[in-house]
């Protein structure tokens, strides 16, 4: 159980770091790291602000995969089915609904 805590945990701490250049306009329109949607290669601008909107939304979004994981601690054993299926829905919406929110933001500006 304390294996599938960490993971999530882990997952969310990873998706608010990166998320943390992307914020702060450092990463540069590149062809590997960031926001990949058609829109964010129209300009350097479009590029830099999509990717601060995407970032600060991952941001978040990611303190709910963080205390999914952290209650994964509290869970009793015989919970442990449900707190997985529960943190797996947790972490892919968590992630899912950012990714629609940046869609229509940028169809928008």
């Amino acid at each position: 159980m304390t294996t599938i805590a960490i993971t999530i945990l882990l997952s969310g701490i990873l998706i608010f770091i990166l998320s943390l250049p992307l914020i702060n306009r450092k990463v540069p329109m590149n062809g590997g790291y960031g926001i990949r949607i058609p829109a964010a290669f129209e300009s350097e601008q479009r590029w830099y602000d999509i990717n601060a909107y995407g970032g600060r939304r991952l941001a978040a979004w990611s303190w709910l995969i963080m205390t999914a994981g952290a209650v994964g601690f509290f869970v009793s054993p015989e919970h442990k089915d449900a707190y997985v299926l529960a943190s797996v829905a947790v972490t892919l919406l968590a992630v899912t609904i950012p990714v629609f929110q940046l869609y229509r933001w940028s169809r928008k500006k």
